[in-house]
């Protein structure tokens, strides 16, 4: 166990903004006075350049690993969750990865498509979604776990299809495969009037979001172009959430956002070897759970969740 005070030292100076409300989903956007110099681009940017490339490990394919090609010259940043579909079945990355320029490299990832093992592509691409909100907590809390047994981000896969299900159930979605990302195609006017609605705030590098009357969970990015990039997936990640929650649940205050920011600070941490450039720093405390990507100690991309009752 290593400690991380860049890093809580760096939630100190994140700036709370007033909430901006679409339906049952609050925004509290996050600036920082420090943007990052860090020099990279994102997944859907190197896949859309045919510069990345995302296979099956092999021919046969193993459930949780992917192989990464990066032939660029410039570091890829994968946000943990973010869906990859096509090839034998739809994966999502377990963490978030900075993949260095001109490498290959395997990828941990969980299955969000538990009916199909068979290929309709041969490389994966982008859905230009994720997973959501709870599914990314739950998954969060095991990977957690799985670096202190085993030292590698893995989930609990059987957890992920019984979370996907779940979810497939709740919002009144069919898949005969199973495959998460059916809600997402039968909610896509009501998330995409979310996306409109609700811009990524101005300067900001993250937000914390809230609904059903409590803070879900916070992204926050080391500077705002990342954020903006990323906000499509973001947001829906919660508002697909949100959705689900019945009318008339009490606001969320700024003064409740930063009382749960300082215990994010006040956190224990844990520092382990990132499956790609960095380092992964995991955060320990009853109140919330999640982790830091951190790239020559600039916080790339930090995923905290509230915790919930029984937890």
């Amino acid at each position: 166990m290593r400690n991380t005070p860049s890093l809580q030292n760096w939630l100190t100076r994140l700036e709370v903004l007033s909430p901006t409300t679409a339906g049952k989903l609050q925004v509290f956007g996050l600036r920082h006075p420090s943007p990052s110099p860090l020099a990279y681009v994102t997944l859907d940017e190197a896949l859309n350049s045919k510069l990345l490339e995302i296979t099956e490990v092999d021919g046969g394919g193993n459930v949780p690993t992917l192989k990464l090609s990066n032939k660029s010259d410039s570091m890829v940043f994968l946000m943990a969750g973010e869906e990859l579909v096509g090839a034998k079945q739809n994966r999502i990355p377990n963490v978030s990865i900075m993949v260095a320029a001109g490498s290959e490299l395997p990828i941990p990832v969980s299955c969000v498509e538990a009916g199909r093992w068979r290929y309709t592509s041969r490389k994966f691409s982008s859905s230009g979604a994720g997973a959501h909100s709870k599914l990314r907590a739950k998954m969060a809390r095991k990977v957690k776990d799985s670096y202190r047994a085993a030292g590698q981000p893995l989930s609990d896969q059987r957890e992920v299809w019984d979370e996907v299900a779940s979810k497939l159930g709740k919002m009144g979605s069919h898949s005969a495969s199973a495959a998460l990302h059916q809600v997402y195609e039968d909610h896509a006017k009501g998330l995409q009037d979310f996306v409109e609605s609700v811009q990524a705030p101005d300067d900001c590098c993250g937000a914390v979001f809230a609904f059903g009357g409590h803070i879900a969970g916070i992204d926050v990015f080391d500077k705002p172009s990342t954020l903006s990039k990323l906000w499509p997936k973001v947001i829906r990640s919660y508002a697909i959430d949100a959705l689900e929650e019945a009318d008339g649940s009490p606001a969320v205050t700024p003064e409740h956002v930063k009382e749960w920011l300082q215990k994010a600070r006040e956190a224990k941490t844990e520092k382990y070897d990132s499956p790609g450039v960095g380092d992964d720093v995991r955060f320990d405390s009853d109140a919330l759970g999640g982790g830091s990507l951190l790239v020559e100690e600039q916080p790339v991309h930090t995923e905290l969740f509230a915790a919930t009752k029984g937890e």
